[in-house]
């Protein structure tokens, strides 16, 4: 089934309520605030906001894909896909552009021969794509 993800903006603040959409169904997306972010985050000083689309990201990521190595690996690609449109106030995120990024994602891999163990990676990609295709 197709999902939608849709956030706004909590006025005053730079929190999000985020919330996926399965056909006539909505459910809250809860963003992980316990998280040790010091483990998943390279930059000292990230600041509130990047922090918090990170975690967005995160939950948008792992909620689609339902693989938490991948999510943990790729949601800052991610973040860079979506970036402009998660700064609005108001926004939509379909599954489809989540399928286009994680397959442009498989496609470099499949070009990419720095890992040590490409087919390692690629796989892993593979799986959470496959995961989520009918």
């Amino acid at each position: 089934m197709l999902k939608t993800y849709s956030g706004e903006r909590i006025p005053g603040t730079v929190n999000y309520h985020v919330y996926v959409h399965e056909g006539k169904n909505k459910r809250p997306i809860l963003i992980n605030n316990q998280l040790k972010w010091e483990d998943l985050r390279s930059d000292s000083d990230l600041g509130l906001r990047n922090e918090i689309l990170y975690r967005i990201c995160l939950a948008i990521l792992f909620d689609y894909s339902g693989n938490l190595e991948l999510t943990e690996f790729y949601f800052r690609d991610f973040k860079k896909n979506i970036e402009r449109l998660l700064c609005e106030d108001h926004w939509l995120i379909h599954s489809a552009r989540i399928e286009a990024f994680l397959e442009s994602i498989y496609e470099e891999g499949d070009n990419t021969t720095e890992s040590s163990d490409p087919k390692e990676g690629n796989e892993k990609i593979r799986e959470g794509i496959k995961s989520r295709v009918p």
